[in-house]
Order: structure tokens, then sequence, then C-alpha cells
């Protein structure tokens, strides 16, 4: 499986999209590293390059919902934790005394993805567009 990028998850939303991208690459080169038997050195590092990158997009995702008081905001960071959750462990997993894949975790993290985004950031960027053609990408703290 890879993370193919269409219209299907384009999502109208300027920063969010340039995000998503970007996790698909990662997730690309994830599933890449660990079908083309790159090692678990070299895909532990890129499955810790996109836990640091989606850390910090879950974390914009946060700001935004709380600046502008999104209803589904609970439900939507559980699914993040989902995500950073399965990255852990497939990290601890690559860098344990067993070190290997855990059965699944790429199929997982790769439909998570496409989920995800058709669905909870769907409505999110909805919401978000809904408010203000372009609100503030990236609110401080």
């Amino acid at each position: 499986m890879s993370v193919e990028w269409n219209d299907s998850l384009f999502l109208s939303h300027g920063v969010m999209d340039d995000d998503h991208r970007t996790m698909a690459v990662l997730i690309n080169k994830l599933y890449l590293s660990v079908n083309e038997g790159f090692g678990n050195e070299a895909t532990c590092q890129v499955a810790r390059s996109l836990l640091e990158f989606s850390r910090e997009h879950f974390s914009h995702e946060k700001r935004l919902m709380e600046h502008y008081s999104y209803p589904d905001t609970m439900r939507h960071l559980w699914q993040h934790r989902e995500l950073l959750d399965e990255l852990s462990s497939l990290i601890n997993s690559l860098e344990g005394a067993s070190a290997g894949i855990k059965a699944g975790a790429i199929e997982f993290i790769d439909n998570w993805f496409t989920a995800h985004l058709r669905d909870s950031d769907a409505k999110l960027a909805d919401f978000l567009n809904s408010l203000d053609p372009e609100p503030d990408p990236r609110p401080t703290a």
C-alpha cells in the first residue's frame, strides 16, 4: 500500500493540504523502506520523521480547533492519538531486541491517514472554511 495524493484528499485549506501532502510523502517513504528492505535503522528514521511531523501537524490542528471552538475537538484529538501511538509502537518495535515491523503497522498507518483526511479532517476544513475563507493558519498558543 502507499498513499496516492488525489482530489479525494484535497481539503481546500492551504496549510492543512500542504501538511497532508508532506505526511503522504513520509508515509510513502516508510512503505518503500519496508518493502525494499532498507533495514530497521533506515525504516526507524523514516518512522521517527513521520512521528515528529505528525506531532507538529496535530499540534497545529489542535490550536485551530481550540481557537475556533470546533465542536468535535475531543474525538478528533483521540484519532490523532491513535496514529501517534501506532507510530511509537512501530519505532519501539524497530529499536527492540526483536527488531522488526509489526504485522499490519504500515497498513494501519496508510488506512488511518486516508480515512482520517476524508472524514475528520474534511469536516474540520469545512468548518474552518465556513468561518473565514482563510483563517489564521498558525494561531499563537
